[in-house]
């Protein structure tokens, strides 16, 4: 009889230990590559909640595999503890979902979030080729597809900020770091401030550049006018 914890633990499971864990670490390395995009994006969901929540959706979706093989018999149904993550998933999404103003920002991270649990129970289930080529479209999907998305809104025109400020040499470089094409309609001195009418693209990711203009020491007030 053997006592290694590896050599025993197998005869209890419907499949290898090896590849129990090889299932989980694809479902983490495919989330984190979901993750990394979001990253780029400066979502608020990045690399690491992706790829924990793949680990996780994975093991819940082995565990339950475990748990009929174990202890269920002919008339149990391994799917039912995998489907509380298809809904649970939902409260994570909403955190990921903002709102700024009429403006709902993060629907596009919530989604990928959801998905991605999708790929880690995929992962999980022992689906790896489908798991791989999902994966495969989910980056096409949230990259490539997005350009288009960006030129489409592009085309619909820019708008008007009116910015109160503290000058400085380098104020306009600082803002056309944030916004890569600025226009300045009007420049006006108030006494130690500058009012200034910037005329800026739309790229449909303006309340984050907001944020990132508040962010500016120089910056005292924004507004969209």
């Amino acid at each position: 009889m053997h006592t290694s914890l590896l050599n025993f633990i197998p005869e209890t499971y419907p499949f290898p230990l090896w590849e129990a864990f090889l299932r989980i670490v694809l479902s983490a390395l495919l989330g984190a590559l979901v993750g990394f995009e979001r990253e780029r994006r400066k979502q608020p969901a990045g690399l690491r909640t992706h790829a924990v929540l793949a680990l996780g959706s994975s093991l819940i979706t082995l565990t339950s595999i475990y748990i009929t093989h174990r202890y269920g018999g002919f008339g149990a149904d391994p799917s039912r503890i995998t489907a509380q993550i298809v809904s649970g998933i939902g409260f994570l999404g909403a955190g990921a979902i903002l709102r700024f103003g009429v403006t709902v920002k993060g629907l596009t991270t919530a989604a990928s979030l959801w998905t991605t649990a999708g790929l880690g129970i995929a992962v999980g289930a022992g689906m790896y080729l489908l798991s791989f080529l999902s994966a495969l479209l989910l980056l096409f999907l949230l990259s490539l597809v997005s350009r288009v998305e960006r030129e489409l809104i592009r085309s619909k025109g820019s708008v008007q900020l009116k910015l109160v400020l503290v000058p400085s040499p380098d104020w306009l470089y600082r803002v056309k770091g944030i916004f890569e094409d600025v226009r300045i309609q009007k420049l006006v001195r108030r006494g130690d401030t500058l009012e200034v009418v910037l005329s800026v693209p739309d790229l449909g990711d303006l309340p984050e550049k907001l944020e990132e203009l508040l962010k500016l020491k120089d910056v005292k007030e924004v507004e969209i006018i």
